[in-house]
């Protein structure tokens, strides 16, 4: 018998191998959990480890078949008991990262999320993250894996917005993973970004406004797109208005709520939550949108 740091290693008989890792419970009592590690061929190393017994009383074990040397095996005995011993411990998972995006999003994200950001989400995952990372095992997911991926959407030509919205979405979904127990240490958390662009805005010049202007006031909806032009409403913003929101006499419109497309349901268009909390919020009317409405 022979001791390393507070494990105990023991021969239970030739090619068997028994470590026991003394832990104190919170109230203070000894308890043992106890693995062994059994030479299954030439530097072929099986460890089973008791990790206690489920909700019937039946044993549970977790068996990890190492290729090496039998000191490979024995660290990774010791290591594995400590984890178990400190709570960190995470069992390796069969579950796919394609497989594991599908459960996160419609069980963790999907109830917290407007319906527009679960479809960016979901069709996201499904044209970039599958496709390059999808079949990987969740458990054996490396940062470098993570990495490599943001590169290869940085050589697609594809914007770093879009790579840091996609490192956003695996973030959030990894971290998540980290508390349900089927990761030890998110991926995400050890890469590096593309930096951030600042794109040229676009807008109309003052002469191609007065001219759409001029070809708007023929339609029956040009009050609408004096307002747009005008006001520089989210096209889900003013779509989203109601005469109710528009004040007149006062000048003023009260942003409320959004028109937003229901995917999942029924496929339809139904009044939503602004896009962000500061998106509620009250906007003087230019004497142009003003003049428009009245008319109107």
């Amino acid at each position: 018998m022979f001791w390393i740091g507070s494990a105990r290693f023991s021969s239970a008989s030739p090619g068997t191998y028994w470590l026991e890792l003394k832990a104190e419970r919170k109230e203070g009592e000894g308890s043992s959990m106890a693995g062994h590690i059994v030479n299954r061929g030439e530097k072929t190393w099986m460890v089973r480890i008791f990790l206690g017994r489920d909700g019937k009383g039946k044993r549970r074990y977790l068996n990890k078949t190492i290729r090496g040397t039998k000191k490979k095996a024995n660290e990774y005995l010791s290591k594995t008991l400590t984890d178990i011993s400190a709570g960190t411990f995470v069992q390796s998972s069969a579950d796919s990262v394609e497989d594991y995006l599908e459960k996160w999003l419609e069980t963790a994200a999907r109830p917290g999320l407007r319906e527009n950001t679960y479809r960016e989400y979901k069709g996201l995952i499904k044209r970039y993250i599958k496709p390059a990372i999808g079949r990987l095992r969740l458990s054996d997911l490396r940062p470098l894996d993570v990495q490599k991926f943001y590169t290869g959407l940085t050589d697609k030509e594809l914007s770093p917005r879009t790579v840091r919205y996609t490192h956003s979405v695996l973030t959030s979904a990894f971290k998540q993973a980290v508390r349900w127990r089927m990761l030890a240490h998110n991926p995400c958390s050890s890469v590096e970004l593309p930096r951030k662009t600042a794109n040229e805005m676009q807008s109309l010049t003052p002469a191609e406004a007065a001219r759409f202007l001029e070809e708007a006031v023929r339609d029956r909806w040009s009050a609408l797109f004096v307002l747009a032009l005008a006001t520089g409403l989210r096209p889900s913003e003013y779509l989203g208005l109601k005469w109710a929101d528009i004040d007149l006499e006062q000048g003023v419109i009260n942003v409320q709520r959004s028109l937003q497309w229901r995917t999942h349901k029924s496929g339809d268009w139904y009044f939503g939550e602004p896009k962000t909390p500061r998106s509620r919020r009250r906007i003087p009317l230019p004497s142009s949108a003003l003049r428009a409405l009245i008319e109107h």
